[in-house]
């Protein structure tokens, strides 16, 4: 019966349309002209709307407005992360992992971690998830080409249902097959958020929602005669029967020209294994408002709670593969994982003469296991669980010229421990003068990998209930003058500085056919300081932007069989000129010129795809090979277009640049990409 009636409506509707009396041409005319005024009174008011309603908010307090201005900084932050890179060295192929040249101890995760650092570069952390509040919907798709059949698409969706409630969907996918084999890297990162605040403002709910799949194939690096036929490109030495080189009249060397390996997926690798990151987490933070007004809060009382899931994988099909030395019989399969789950309840008061506090009190509870190899790990420990409990005060004090800030966190457990305390002052105390000190002390525990890893290879089996925490002191001092420059500096003193070091000597390192690594701490102190200069030169249309970077690492005397660690470049610049203009009588703003990137020689770290981890090693230096990168970055209306030469020196400075010990870093490519947004 319901069929019939879809079915007589469905054949009716063209005779109750042509049935309608026709208009006359009066009503026409007149309903044009009330169209006409409806859509400039929406154009109008869609007009009168800034861009600065358009606000968005993180779980650490930090709030921002959407940008859609071009400037070299957003060039900086066109990248596979969105972040500025300026102290990360890129892996050939994007979605892999970076090297660090420099570190912020600041920036760690308070708690201990799961592990597997190298993964997480790109990786959504609570911190990194945005909270919207938005007069109109709001839409922005970031896209860039990748390495060979592939691409990045970042999408974003945000809507306020209300005026107290929006949701925001964002989907990051990426695929890049890479110039080299076995590098193949793929992603889906999708986020949901929620932002509710009730009318009268009692009620705040925060809550999001991610997935995330990070998948790469690995390949250690390259092996040793494809090194040698990269670093030689494009000649090479030719060898007699006996494999020595042929001496010419004059004394040089018989050369033969090739460029045949300019093709890099000719270079062999030392794996050709898979590895990912799979993670779905649940947070939510709703707060009650008891006592105060609209404005104000005198006192309110929250709930925050956390439920996060991680596997990680590493799989190798191969069974000819000894670079992690001995290993038991069977396919490679090392598969571990983390439940994390948190639950704090916290009060919060903004009393104005006294300033704005939070004291919070959490239950923790972790368990990481690994998997067994039918039985073949049975006898070992195979499982870490544990809880803890965390008492974190806040307070927040603002005056006219001052910004007080003072943070204190203690574990009740000495197991898996988060101990700090942190105190800044914010000042301005000269107009477009602005200045930050910061002093903090800190007590953490190892990340779980360091204390228990499991794997079918016998080298890499560990479990260290003897660890000592990492004991991490902070003097941080930034000056700026509007944009014009800034300068920063830091100094850390770290005890118990805890890093996986390569077992191999300085000798054999770059001969060994082997990368065993091991779960370290360091004897001795570890003196490390950085100062960091940006200056922003405009004259006229042209503008010269530079960043440099002086830091230096002071190691007591070594023991035996000890590393040096926590090794940097001494020096790192990065150097813009560029030219700026309005074309087409203003409607397209042009930015182009050339960046110059340098950092001086340096025992590297190099990437442990097993581990997911960097391992300190003592015996190849990387460095001192400039990179010049040519852009053109053009705005149009709310639409940025970016297309950079990256690397454009690559073949006329020679063969000699990495990313680490064993990866190079990426040849000439021309590299092009879009960040749209949306306001309707």
């Amino acid at each position: 019966m319901n069929r019939f009636f879809l079915v007589l409506i469905f054949f009716s509707s063209p005779l109750i349309i042509f049935s309608q009396d026709e208009m006359t041409d009066e009503e026409v005319l007149r309903g044009k002209e009330q169209l006409k005024q409806e859509t400039e009174k929406k154009s109008e008011k869609k007009d009168s709307i800034p861009i600065t309603d358009y606000k968005y908010f993180f779980s650490n307090g930090i709030e921002k407005s959407v940008d859609t201005t071009l400037t070299i900084y957003k060039d900086y932050k066109f990248n596979f992360i969105r972040e500025d890179d300026f102290e990360l060295l890129s892996f050939a192929n994007v979605g892999h992992t970076y090297n660090k040249l420099g570190y912020n101890f600041n920036d760690e995760f308070k708690l201990p971690q799961f592990g597997a650092r190298g993964k997480h570069f790109s990786y959504f952390e609570i911190e990194d998830i945005p909270y919207f509040n938005i007069p109109t919907p709001y839409t922005e798709l970031f896209a860039k080409s990748t390495f060979e059949q592939g691409q990045i698409l970042d999408a974003l969706v945000s809507l306020n249902l209300t005026p107290e409630y929006n949701f925001t969907l964002a989907h990051k996918g990426y695929k890049s097959l890479g110039k080299y084999q076995s590098t193949r890297s793929r992603g889906n990162q999708f986020r949901f958020s929620s932002n509710y605040i009730s009318e009268n403002t009692k009620n705040t709910w925060r809550l999001h929602f991610t997935s995330q799949n990070i998948f790469n194939q690995e390949s250690a690096g390259l092996d040793p005669d494809s090194i040698y036929f990269f670093e030689q490109a494009t000649n090479y030495f030719v060898l007699d029967e006996k494999g020595d080189q042929i001496i010419n009249e004059d004394g040089s060397y018989e050369m033969i020209e090739y460029d045949g390996y300019l093709d890099r997926s000719r270079l062999g690798a030392w794996v050709f294994a898979e590895s990912s990151l799979y993670s779905k987490r649940v947070y939510s933070n709703f707060k009650r408002k008891i006592i105060g007004d609209k404005e104000k809060s005198l006192l309110s009382i929250g709930y925050q709670f956390t439920h996060e899931y991680k596997k990680i994988e590493y799989i190798d099909q191969s069974t000819t593969s000894f670079i992690f030395g001995d290993k038991l019989d069977g396919t490679v399969m090392d598969r571990s994982r983390l439940y994390f789950q948190e639950n704090k309840i916290y009060l919060e008061s903004d009393l104005e003469k006294l300033g704005s506090f939070n004291i919070g009190l959490s239950l923790i509870k972790w368990q990481n296991s690994y998997d067994d190899y039918d039985g073949a790990l049975s006898d070992l420990e195979l499982k870490l669980e544990n809880n803890q409990t965390n008492l974190n005060i806040r307070w927040n004090k603002l005056t006219s010229i001052l910004n007080l800030n003072l943070e204190f966190n203690n574990s009740s457990k000495d197991e898996f421990a988060s101990n700090y305390l942190k105190f800044g002052v914010n000042a301005i105390p000269l107009k477009n003068i602005k200045t930050d000190i910061e002093i903090s002390n800190s007590s953490r525990s190892p990340n779980f990998n360091f204390t228990l890893f499991r794997s079918i290879y016998n080298n890499y089996n560990w479990y260290n209930q003897d660890l000592n925490n990492q004991k991490t002191a902070n003097a941080h001092f930034k000056i700026s003058y509007k944009d014009l420059i800034k300068i920063s500096a830091d100094y850390f003193i770290i005890d118990n500085y805890t890093y996986f070091k390569e077992t191999t000597n300085a000798l054999q390192g770059e001969m060994d056919l082997k990368r065993i690594a091991r779960p370290y701490q360091a004897s001795g102190q570890i003196k490390y300081y950085k100062i960091k200069l940006e200056n922003h030169n405009r004259i006229g249309k042209f503008a010269f932007i530079n960043t440099a970077q002086y830091q230096k690492k002071e190691q007591n005397e070594l023991e035996f069989n000890e590393l040096y660690t926590l090794n940097v470049p001494e020096w790192v610049t990065r150097n813009t000129l560029l030219y700026s203009t309005d074309l087409f009588n203003n409607s397209l703003f042009l930015q182009t010129g050339v960046t110059f990137n340098f950092f001086t020689k340096f025992y590297a770290d190099y990437y442990n795809p097993l581990l997911s981890e960097f391992v300190t090693q003592n015996y190849k230096e990387i460095g001192e090979y400039p990179r010049f990168d040519f852009f053109v970055n053009a705005t149009i209306q709310q639409t940025r277009i970016f297309i950079k030469v990256e690397h454009l020196n690559s073949s006329s400075t020679g063969y000699d640049y990495y990313s680490d010990p064993f990866n190079p870093y990426r040849d000439l490519s021309v590299r092009f990409g879009v960040v749209w947004n949306f306001f309707e």
